[in-house]
């Protein structure tokens, strides 16, 4: 009796773990999925480390794209260009095809992690040449086509040449390569001529004119006949000039408009002009001194330009001082050579006939002196002036100035040319100093229309040079083909 109850247990708690087992089993394969399944078949036994080739003596053929989304920075100082974007990677795994008797399914994602994957590296790499990019996924086709998309921030090196700077073109290029594999392992080739820009995003202060694309192949000087791909993504791209215009070169040419003033104020007013344009012109170099790039393997014009400023200031202050000198000279007659250059010729190139007095009017006024009867305590200055600006008086106007009743004895001094002539013997009696300030007069202002015209071709020249490359790219060069944000 027990063993029959005991027998009875026992076939109750083998049939319960029975169906336990069938219903897990049900279950199991219940919520398997197309995926699971094609998953478990095409990694069963899948080595990621070996080359998706069944035959090792073939060579893998990898396609590669660009696709370049952001211009972050290019960093001038450190010559390095900073992008976002995209590398798009396709081959082919021999070892992970399928057919519609094993799957009806068209492509399947898959885990970067668990594949080969071609390697490449960042030749012209600034921080780092080598990183992993498990976290993407691939996609992966029947006949074993992969298409692998990593991306990421890439910060690469870039030649950089400023010396049209704001107005400067950058060629910047992006290498990527296989580090390990040599070209009859891994062949990295590309079908594309230019960089991808469906979703790029507009730089403010970059403009893309073109991109080209370009595979080459390069080896160690020790070992020619191991070779390595790579491909070589080139961006052109051009700086947007605006900003600087506006905000570093109108107010650098409106400080030397300022400038210019100087040359027709009066003479009292002409160093307050010139001290302010100083002032304004040191706080103009203070705010545009961290705009230009600071680096001393190109001079950027931007720089040579500000120093010419400098330079035409420092000449105009110059000038200034010269010509308030001119102003104040009074005891000493200008040299007759400096007539003739200044009062004559330089006055009338530049238009300036008032500053001549009329041949006519001067030997008007030297007769009318001549003949002006002289006190006889002496010569008044005015007319001491007016016989000095006669070119025609001579010794023998004293026989007129005894004649009208100077006594013996007294002194009379007649400057002509710097000279003086006694009229009788003796000593004594007062002698006037004769004004030359007229002739300075004249001379300073010839000067100050002068050094202003000097100046002012000096700063057209200077904003010529300034802007030549913009007018020459605008008018002699052909456009690019592709000019994108």
């Amino acid at each position: 009796m027990y063993y029959d109850k005991l027998n009875v247990h026992v076939w109750i708690v083998t049939g319960l773990l029975s169906l336990t087992a069938d219903c897990a089993t049900a279950l199991r394969y219940r919520r398997r999925s197309d995926e699971e399944v094609l998953l478990e078949y095409l990694f069963r036994d899948y080595n990621p480390s070996a080359r998706p080739v069944l035959n090792s003596s073939q060579t893998v053929s990898v396609n590669v794209q660009f696709s370049l989304l952001q211009i972050q920075e290019l960093n001038i100082r450190s010559q390095v260009l900073t992008t976002t974007g995209l590398l798009i990677l396709d081959w082919k795994d021999e070892r992970l095809t399928w057919d519609k008797e094993i799957s009806d399914l068209t492509e399947i994602v898959i885990d970067g992690s668990t594949l080969w994957k071609p390697e490449f590296a960042i030749i012209n790499g600034a921080e780092t040449i080598y990183e992993s990019y498990n976290e993407f996924q691939a996609v992966l086709r029947p006949d074993g086509s992969l298409r692998w998309e990593p991306g990421g921030i890439f910060k690469t090196m870039c030649q950089i040449d400023i010396t049209y700077y704001p107005f400067d073109e950058q060629k910047c290029d992006l290498t990527f390569g296989a580090w390990s594999y040599y070209t009859s392992k891994m062949n990295m080739t590309t079908n594309k001529e230019e960089i991808n820009k469906d979703t790029y995003e507009k730089n403010g202060e970059w403009q893309v004119l073109n991109t080209k694309v370009n595979r080459d192949e390069f080896f160690f000087a020790c070992c020619p006949d191991q070779r390595f791909a790579f491909v070589e993504f080139s961006i052109y791209i051009k700086r947007k000039h605006t900003f600087y215009i506006m905000n570093v070169i109108l107010p650098g040419i409106l400080t030397s408009a300022v400038l210019l003033s100087i040359f027709f104020c009066t003479p009292s007013q002409k160093v307050h002009i010139g001290v302010a344009a100083l002032l304004s012109f040191r706080l103009f170099l203070l705010n545009v001194a961290d705009t230009i790039p600071r680096t001393s393997d190109h001079v950027p014009l931007l720089g040579i330009y500000l120093s010419c400023t400098m330079a035409i200031t420092t000449m105009a202050m110059v000038t200034t001082v010269f010509v308030l000198n001119l102003y104040s000279m009074r005891e000493k007659p200008v040299p007759p050579w400096a007539k003739k250059v200044f009062i004559v010729y330089t006055a009338r190139i530049l238009c300036m006939c008032n500053c001549q007095t009329p041949p006519s009017e001067s030997r008007a006024a030297a007769s009318a002196t001549r003949d002006r009867p002289i006190r006889a305590g002496g010569v008044d200055a005015d007319d001491v002036y007016d016989l000095a600006e006669d070119d025609q008086f001579m010794p023998d106007t004293f026989a007129k100035v005894r004649g009208a009743g100077v006594p013996n004895g007294r002194r009379v001094s007649l400057p002509t040319g710097g000279r003086g002539y006694g009229v009788g013997g003796g000593g004594g009696g007062g002698s006037a100093k004769p004004n030359y300030s007229k002739d300075w007069v004249h001379v300073a202002t010839v000067c100050d229309r002068l050094f202003f015209w000097v100046c002012l071709l000096f700063i057209v020249v200077t904003t010529l040079v300034l802007f030549h490359p913009l007018i020459t790219a605008r008018y002699f060069e052909t456009p690019a083909l592709d000019a994108t944000g």
